[in-house]
Parts: C-alpha cells; sequence; structure tokens
C-alpha cells in the first residue's frame, strides 16, 4: 500500500493550484466589497488591503488584494477630487481584478480600477439611512430647538490648537476683548480623516460632563480644504451632536455639500470666522437695544418737561382766575411727572447694575476657567501615574517568575529527575577519580533512592 500511495511536496500542490487559478481565471472581474483594513505603506506606495463581504454584522468571505504604486496613486486622486477624501477603511467599493496566488503569499485579488460611482452612491445612501434614522429617533431637530443664551459668554471650543481657523477665530474675539466679557476653553481634536469622529465625539462626551460651565459649543475647521469631511456625515457623531445640552454651531470650512453633523447643530456658520462674527453680533445686538432704550427714555424725559414747561406757562397766565384749581391740577401732574422720572431713573440704573454685574461676571469667569484647566492637568496626570504603575508591577512581577523558574531548574532534585546522579564519598561530592583510592566505598544518589558501590580499581 505505501508503494501506491503519491506524495506530494507543499511547493508541487502551489504550483498546481497556481496553474489551475491562472487557466480557469483568466480574465478580470467586477467584484463589490467592503475594506476592512488598508495596509498602505508609504516608503514603497504599494497598498495591500484586506477585503471582507459582510451580511450584517457577520463576515460571510474575507480576501487579501494589492494595488500597486502607481494605481493606487491615481485611484486616490480620483477619490480625493470626487469624493473629497481618498480609499479609507470601512468604505465599500466596486473594482476589477484579476485573480491570482503564490504559493507563499496565497490567494489574492490584484485591483486595476475602482469605479468612484458606485462608491459616491453607496457613501450617498448611507448618508440617507443616517438621516431617516435621526428623525426617525426624533433627534434630528433636538439641538436646533434649544435656546442660545442671550450673551454666550463661555466657550467650549472643539478644534485643532494649531489650525489656521482656530486661529481666525481667536483673532475676531480677541479684538472685542476690551468692549465684551467671554472666555472660551480649547478641546482638541483631529477634524478630518478616519479618527475625526471618534475624537470630536470623545471631547463632547467631556463637555457634557461640565455642561454647567458652558454657553455653547463651536467645532470650528479652517485652513483644510473639503478633504476628509465624509466622517461629519457619521451617525455617531451626528446623534452626539443633535443630543447635546448645549447649542452647537459648527464652521468647518466648507460651503457645498451640507453634512448630517451641519444639519442637526444649533446653526451651520460654514467657517470658524463666521462662528465668531456670530457671537460678537450677539453682543453688539445686545448693545444695542440698550443704547436704543437709552434714546427713546431721554427723548421721552425730554418731551415731557416741553409739555409741562407749556403747561406752567399757560398756568401763568390764568393763576389770578381760579388760583385755587390751577395750583391742585399742577400738584397732581408734578406728582405724576416726578413717579415717571422715578420709573425712568429707576430703569437707568438697572442698566448700569447690569453693566457692573457684566464686569464683574467677567473677573469671576477667570478662575473656574483656571480651576478647569487645572482639573484636566490632575486628571491627565493622574492617568499616566495609573498606567506607569501598572507597567511597573507587570515589569516586576514577569522577573519574579523568571527568577522563580530559573530557581526551579536548577534545584538538586529537578536536576536529578533528568537523568542526573550525584556520587558522594564521605558524605561529599566526589568532582574527581583521582580524589578515591582502590577500596574506597562511594554512594550514588539518584531521584529515587541510592546506590552503594565499591572502588575495584
Amino acid at each position: 500500500m505505501e508503494s501506491t500511495r503519491k506524495v506530494f511536496t507543499l511547493t508541487e500542490l502551489g504550483k498546481s493550484i497556481r496553474s489551475v487559478i491562472e487557466h480557469s481565471y483568466t480574465s478580470t472581474y467586477w467584484i463589490k466589497a467592503e475594506i476592512a483594513k488598508l495596509n498602505y505603506y508609504p516608503r514603497s506606495g504599494h497598498c495591500y488591503p484586506e477585503l471582507v463581504d459582510k451580511s450584517g454584522n457577520v463576515i460571510q468571505a474575507q480576501m487579501r488584494a494589492v494595488i500597486w504604486a502607481a494605481d493606487y496613486k491615481m485611484i486616490n486622486r480620483q477619490f480625493t477630487a470626487a469624493a473629497g477624501e481618498p480609499l479609507r477603511e470601512g468604505m465599500s467599493i466596486l473594482f476589477r481584478a484579476s485573480l491570482g496566488f503564490h504559493p507563499v503569499y496565497g490567494l489574492s485579488l490584484q485591483i486595476w480600477e475602482v469605479e468612484l460611482a458606485f462608491t459616491l452612491g453607496e457613501m450617498a445612501m448611507e448618508k440617507t439611512r443616517n438621516i431617516e434614522k435621526l428623525k426617525k429617533e426624533g433627534v434630528f431637530n433636538t439641538n436646533k430647538a434649544l435656546s442660545m443664551p442671550l450673551l454666550p459668554k463661555r466657550i467650549a471650543v472643539i478644534s485643532v490648537e494649531t489650525s489656521k481657523g482656530y486661529s481666525d477665530f481667536l483673532k475676531i474675539l480677541s479684538g472685542q476683548a476690551e468692549k465684551y466679557a467671554w472666555w472660551h476653553f480649547l478641546f482638541p481634536s483631529v477634524l478630518q480623516g478616519d479618527k475625526a469622529a471618534e475624537g470630536i465625539i470623545s471631547q463632547l462626551r467631556i463637555i457634557r460632563k461640565a455642561k454647567q460651565r458652558f454657553d455653547m459649543i463651536a467645532i470650528i475647521r479652517g485652513g483644510g480644504g473639503d478633504i476628509g469631511l465624509n466622517c461629519y456625515d457619521d451617525y455617531q457623531l451626528a446623534k452626539e451632536i443633535a443630543t447635546s445640552p448645549l447649542p452647537v454651531i459648527t464652521g468647518i470650512g466648507h460651503a457645498t455639500n451640507e453634512t448630517i453633523a451641519e444639519m442637526v447643530a444649533w446653526s451651520n456658520k460654514i467657517t470658524p470666522t463666521d462662528v465668531a462674527y456670530f457671537i460678537v453680533e450677539q453682543f453688539k445686538t445686545f448693545e444695542q437695544r440698550i443704547e436704543n432704550a437709552s434714546r427713546a427714555m431721554r427723548s421721552k424725559t425730554l418731551s415731557l418737561l416741553a409739555f409741562q414747561n407749556n403747561i406752567l406757562d399757560h398756568l401763568s397766565n390764568s393763576t389770578a382766575r381760579n388760583p385755587a384749581y390751577l395750583i391742585a391740577s399742577q400738584k397732581n401732574k408734578l406728582d405724576s411727572i416726578t413717579s415717571s422720572l422715578l420709573r425712568d431713573t429707576r430703569a437707568m440704573q438697572q442698566v448700569h447694575k447690569d453693566n457692573l454685574h457684566d464686569k464683574a461676571l467677567k473677573m469671576s469667569l477667570i478662575i473656574p476657567r483656571l480651576l478647569f484647566k487645572v482639573q484636566c492637568d490632575v486628571d491627565n496626570h493622574q492617568i499616566r501615574l495609573s498606567t506607569l504603575a501598572k507597567q511597573f508591577f507587570v515589569k516586576e512581577n514577569s522577573l519574579i517568575e523568571n527568577l522563580q523558574t530559573k530557581r526551579e531548574l536548577l534545584d538538586p532534585l529537578n536536576v536529578l529527575k533528568r537523568g542526573y546522579s550525584i556520587t558522594l564519598h564521605n558524605g561529599k561530592s566526589l568532582k574527581k577519580a583521582t580524589d578515591v583510592k582502590e577500596g574506597d566505598e562511594l554512594v550514588t544518589r539518584l531521584s529515587e533512592g541510592s546506590l552503594k558501590t565499591r572502588v575495584i580499581g
């Protein structure tokens, strides 16, 4: 039976499979799949995506592919120009590929081109599904229903500290700082690409926990063009914005193809400078209302005084005819004027009181800001110390375990169990044959028991 059995080497089997595939799959095929991992290597320029086909969340098929550097560069350029972002993980694509097999690297697909229209259609359908889901859950207009404070003085800003958009935002606010009282706190996050949605959601949840310290949230981005903005169609990010307990204003730097995040926000101001101008305008509008009220009060007071002067002039001419009546009548009118002036005076006092309150609030807000920053620093240091402590204990435990293992290996009993023995002469370990003479009695210890022997020569 041994003589009739044919044995193949692994190399022969691989070559056979390769031959079958090369002869059976001779053309290219259009295939639909999702990019699970991109695996792009900048040094070579090649890309080795891992592709999957899912039913719900269950993977039905998985295969490795390759896109050579020149093809990958061309495909990415097309995607960036049309979709605003390059190929990325989680993207569904329709592509033309050939099937190949290598005895070492196994089965793979070589991608020659990617159908851009299909991916754009998939992205549009996903965006529509997310909008419908938010509306079905009743949260699509939740943030828009919130009331913006009359004077939004405390602003939570989600941005990149080094971005041009954040710099422009601060420049406009600082230009009005001497006139109006406000302050902001930066919650840094990546604002474009695969990690943007996760980063913004994390910062929104931190702000939610400290909502009593802020009046509004500004998500601002600038200087990056329209690339990488599809993250703002992410369902979880849009829901976090829609359900935020504070009004959210977006200014992510583009004017076309409104994202879901912008749709559900309290307001979309396009650019960071527009967001800053909105805040300034709120203060200017309130200031104008105060000035208009003040002018109206002055005008009313002057009109009343002029009217009463006319009456007094008239009375001075008719006093002789009916002095008692005129005196009583003018007394009532003077009482009325006095009451009106008192009311106007109290109103003016309230305006000055509000102005003083604003200045006091500006001073008092500095302390909570500093305390909040210190608390954030303390929390970060605690997390770092905890991580370092865990790493130290893991390292020390590993060292102790290694020492314990070495100790057990060097234990004489364990050495005997591995087949070794110890020969004793007069109770001491025998190291050289010259240490004994003929007739000496020796004891040999084994892992189990011992033997007595005598030297005969």
